[in-house]
């Protein structure tokens, strides 16, 4: 195949990406900008409304596939008064994951906050996460919360 280009390549000519004999299944290739790039987990975005966040509550959010909960991010959709609100992030066994401060103080609508759990962050498919709220805030607020989890081999 001398002075061929791949560009004009076809059929039983093309090959697969570098890697793809080790990479898990439903793994995808990820670029990184300068002509290389690594093989993970499919990437996915789960959003949830919590309504009300002015008294305590326990909320779960079910997890379909097995995965790690790579971040989870926080926007309020009004200023909030009374305390802070501190949201508790925990896996299926109830270990927490960590806390997220959304703070009274100067709050207003969209105010973004995050957590980026390094343990107790991975998961089995068809189990949740609970997320519980302190009840800090006095007013009747609604949070989003968005939650990327990258895809692991069950």
């Amino acid at each position: 195949m001398a002075n061929v280009t791949h560009s004009s390549l076809t059929g039983v000519d093309l090959h697969e990406p570098k890697g793809a004999a080790t990479a898990n299944s439903e793994d995808v290739y990820v670029a990184n900008g300068s002509s290389s790039g690594v093989w993970k987990g499919q990437s996915l975005l789960l959003s949830v409304k919590l309504t009300d966040i002015s008294g305590a509550f326990g909320r779960y959010v079910p997890i379909p596939v097995a995965c790690k909960v790579v971040q989870i991010t926080t926007a309020l959709s009004a200023a909030i008064a009374g305390s802070d609100l501190v949201l508790t992030v925990k896996n299926a066994a109830a270990a927490s994951m960590g806390t997220i401060t959304v703070t009274q103080s100067g709050s207003a609508s969209g105010d973004i906050d995050t957590l980026t759990p390094t343990s107790n962050n991975t998961f089995a498919g068809n189990t949740p996460i609970e997320i519980e709220g302190d009840g800090g805030p006095s007013s009747h607020v609604d949070l989003d919360v968005s939650i990327l989890l990258e895809r692991v081999n069950s």
